[in-house]
């Protein structure tokens, strides 16, 4: 029953969070933007006491520093609090998804997340000035974190890192390329939704590696 009325306090957010962001009202967002990650920690708390399992504590790091980075982002001035903070949310997450069973995957997978990684850089690197280096150190940790998820072969670990890479990767163009109101709309469905199933994958991983 708890999980149900977190599951809908969420949606309720999500939309309004989504409406403040079609509307143009970006002071509203410090009302909505918030509550977005302290509600999924709640729903994996109590999901976690309710079947049992045990919490990974890496995990709900990465979720602590994902909470941080949404709140920095919301000031003009964090982008780099906010940028470190969501680097070491995926720090957490790449040892959270080590510590489950590794399976052996398609060999080129390393080879397209580096390239992936190259042509966002090369493609962004006239408009980053000083960001370079960590938008670039960036790019190779979320790399990594989804070459990780891969290899859980959990299909909704494997999902959400994807959908964090969409994000991340419509976050860089909207942030240093041209600034979109439709760009931020998908920022943030995807960034939701990657969360939400990294969210499941961990819950449902105790008892099944490829649910």
């Amino acid at each position: 029953m708890r999980s149900k009325i977190l599951q809908i306090l969420l949606v309720i957010v999500f939309a309004t969070d989504l409406f403040f962001i079609f509307n143009n009202q970006p002071e509203l967002r410090f009302f909505t933007k918030p509550l977005l990650l302290p509600l999924l920690i709640l729903l994996y708390f109590s999901q976690v006491k309710s079947a049992k399992t045990q919490l990974d504590q890496f995990f709900l790091a990465g979720l602590a520093f994902s909470f941080f980075g949404d709140l920095f982002l919301l000031f003009k001035w964090g982008f780099l609090p906010g940028l470190g903070s969501f680097l070491l949310a995926h720090v957490f997450y790449i040892i959270s998804f080590k510590k489950k069973a590794q399976h052996q995957i398609w060999k080129f997978w390393p080879i397209i997340l580096g390239l992936y990684a190259s042509i966002l850089l090369v493609f962004l690197f006239p408009y980053l000035k000083e960001m370079k280096i960590p938008v670039l150190i960036y790019a190779v940790v979320i790399s990594v974190m989804m070459y990780n998820a891969l290899k859980t072969h959990n299909r909704n670990l494997m999902i959400g890192a994807l959908l964090f890479l969409i994000s991340d990767t419509l976050l860089s163009v909207n942030l240093f390329v041209k600034p979109l109101m439709i760009l931020n709309l998908l920022v943030m469905i995807t960034y939701v939704l990657a969360q939400w199933f990294l969210v499941r994958g961990m819950l449902l991983s105790k008892n099944n590696g490829r649910s």
